[in-house]
């Protein structure tokens, strides 16, 4: 599968409630790779004559039409957002040196000295981020581990091969990697490998797993350190690691028709939360009707905070109430 990721807002700290960012994955079996491309070619041609066309090249009507459009391709959109307009700089640098310190908490317990040096480079990547780019690196991790523990169950379902390769698309920044993309790319395995324990990726009993057996630890390779270090057990897993690494690059958007679809949706939800559309309870079912039903207790867009909570706004909550309303089932018959 590709899973193309991009974000629509900057993260920085807003003085002002409803200031929404997103970040957005859009998740599609490689055997429609061309009809992703025959769509954004139309979106170009109607959008900005040709070339890229991000959501202001295009009109609401237009936009309606894109995402009816991509529902008959078959892939999945996976959203994280967040209102920074509930975060104090000083709230999030909290949280921020909360994380480092979680990650080398244990540290004396490793064995070997570089295990703990690792975990010391690892702190220090967290802790020298600028607020707005914590707060992008949380929001994606969360991103990644959705897309890693619900959109295996859904494509086993229906095209089990989908799971034989992995291939993350992130829209590049600049020619040359940034310092927040060489970090993110680091730190990134660590985290969702540790994420994975108390919320691991689900398992459809019965169904064809074989495509994505190669991810799996083999008996000489799979790791003891959590039972001898820390006195957990751990049954089968799977290898984080090798799945978010193995085919992990950044890319041109302006060349990547999967990246602009990313982009096109990270930007349509933050508008929709933002109140930008006429016609918002139209836009919110055909956004939903390309993400799939989240399980009990779950919402279709995921929500997150650095700092303070607060009670989702009643406009917000109705527009993600139809989003999950229009949802794809999870299960096929």
């Amino acid at each position: 599968m590709y899973i193309f990721v991009d974000e629509s807002g900057t993260f920085t700290n807003s003085n002002k409630l409803d200031a929404w960012c997103v970040v957005c994955a859009y998740v599609a079996p490689e055997h429609k790779r061309r009809s992703i491309d025959n769509l954004v070619n139309r979106v170009r041609a109607i959008g900005n004559n040709g070339a890229e066309t991000k959501l202001k090249h295009l009109s609401e009507s237009q936009y309606t039409w894109f995402l009816e459009e991509l529902r008959t391709l078959g892939g999945l959109a996976f959203a994280v957002a967040v209102d920074v307009g509930l975060h104090r700089p000083e709230g999030v640098v909290q949280h921020q040196d909360g994380q480092a310190n979680k990650i080398v908490e244990h540290r004396e317990k490793m064995k070997h000295e570089s295990a703990r040096q690792g975990i010391d480079d690892l702190a220090a990547e967290i802790r020298s981020l600028p607020p707005q780019l914590y707060t992008q690196l949380i929001c994606q991790v969360e991103l990644f581990h959705k897309v890693l523990t619900r959109a295996p169950l859904y494509f086993v379902q229906r095209h089990p091969p989908t799971l034989g390769n992995f291939r993350w698309r992130l829209d590049q920044k600049a020619r040359v990697p940034t310092a927040y993309e060489k970090a993110f790319q680091k730190i990134l395995p660590a985290i969702l490998q540790s994420k994975s324990f108390s919320d691991p990726m689900i398992m459809l009993e019965g169904a064809d797993y074989s495509h994505f057996s190669r991810f799996d630890y083999p008996p000489e390779e799979k790791p003891t350190y959590l039972k001898e270090q820390y006195g957990i057990e751990v049954g089968e897993g799977s290898n984080i690691g090798r799945i978010v690494s193995e085919n992990f690059k950044l890319a041109d958007s302006a060349t990547t028709s999967g990246l602009q679809i990313a982009d096109l949706l990270a930007s349509g939800i933050r508008r929709l939360f933002r109140s930008g559309f006429k016609s918002e309870e139209k836009i919110a079912l055909l956004i939903g009707g390309n993400m799939v039903q989240q399980m009990q207790g779950e919402h279709p867009i995921k929500l997150v905070s650095l700092d303070k909570t607060a009670v989702v706004s009643n406009h917000s909550a109705h527009l993600i109430h139809l989003m999950a309303f229009s949802g794809r089932p999870m299960l096929s018959e």
